[in-house]
């Protein structure tokens, strides 16, 4: 966990760096863009693997994916130069099993740390996506504490419950708080449509805001063009759930929004992306049938 508390080394007292703890060690509620995330279907993932004798398999699976992740979200490497340069990280991290909390307190108007949970948070919803996990979740801002022992405030409140009934499918959502300053960064630019929000986020059919995560696959779009394995392994993915779930109608239509949204990023950026890299519409159309013609297979 990234959220230690101060130790002893030779008799000198290292502060924390976690950002909400002060120098003196008092925990401090601390206006934040905050996350809240987890894992689409985990418990039932559980379930399956226990009936089928596969549980020790699914163990690794998940254990490789949430490491992978974890990795993506503490961001090591870069951690170990920061004393060098700051006093404190930018962010805190929890984590416990498939529940993912992080927050970056708010240090101005907010752009900076909505850009920083924009960016981390699509890059590891990409790959846990890559690794057969989906992410549903919500981002709020507002009051939040977190370490290693306790996450409190309203901004947590906020984004649990918004993951609960706003995120539905496996998406990351925006809550009513952080809708109204990420409108307000985007009157910073003179022509709104080409600030880094409006390919960072997109607007759902339903009026939810959420994080684009596959705009991750263009992040070297001018220098190398896209990332077509990524997307091609994210379509099989897809697939492969959409079919898992066949008989599972309250799960597979999760999978059957993915799959849509998979298909309407493609053709955002058809200047990239061909009918091959996209997923056929009768894997996930919701198409009635003839009584005798669905008895008959």
């Amino acid at each position: 966990m990234m959220a230690n508390g101060p130790v002893k080394s030779k008799g000198v007292r290292e502060l924390s760096r976690n950002p909400y703890l002060s120098d003196d060690n008092v925990a401090t509620l601390k206006p934040s863009v905050f996350a809240y995330m987890d894992i689409l279907g985990y418990s039932e993932m559980v379930k399956r693997s226990a009936a089928t004798g596969d549980s020790q398999n699914m163990l690794r699976k998940v254990h490789s994916a949430l490491s992978q992740g974890r990795g993506i979200l503490e961001d090591a490497a870069i951690k170990d130069d920061l004393p060098k340069f700051v006093e404190k990280d930018t962010y805190a991290l929890k984590a416990f099993t498939d529940n993912v909390v992080l927050g970056w307190p708010i240090r101005s108007d907010a752009e900076s740390e909505f850009g920083q949970a924009f960016s981390k948070l699509a890059y590891f919803q990409l790959q846990m996506a890559l690794n057969g996990f989906f992410v549903r979740g919500a981002i709020s801002v507002g009051d939040v504490y977190i370490d290693d022992i306790a996450v409190f405030g309203g901004a947590l409140i906020e984004a649990y419950e918004g993951e609960g009934s706003l995120a539905r499918d496996p998406r990351i959502v925006l809550t009513s708080s952080a809708i109204g300053p990420v409108k307000t960064h985007l009157t910073y630019y003179r022509e709104p449509e080409f600030a880094p929000q409006t390919r960072e986020l997109l607007c759902d059919a339903d009026g939810q805001w959420f994080l684009n995560y596959l705009e991750e696959t263009l992040i070297a779009e001018y220098e190398i063009g896209p990332d077509y394995d990524s997307i091609f392994s994210h379509k099989t993915m897809v697939e492969n759930r959409l079919a898992e779930y066949s008989s599972s109608p309250s799960i597979f239509a999760k999978y059957a929004w993915v799959a849509g949204y998979h298909n309407s990023f493609c053709d955002l950026h058809s200047q990239y992306f061909e009918q091959k890299h996209k997923i056929d519409l009768q894997l996930f159309r919701a198409v009635p049938k003839l009584i005798t013609e669905h008895w008959a297979r």
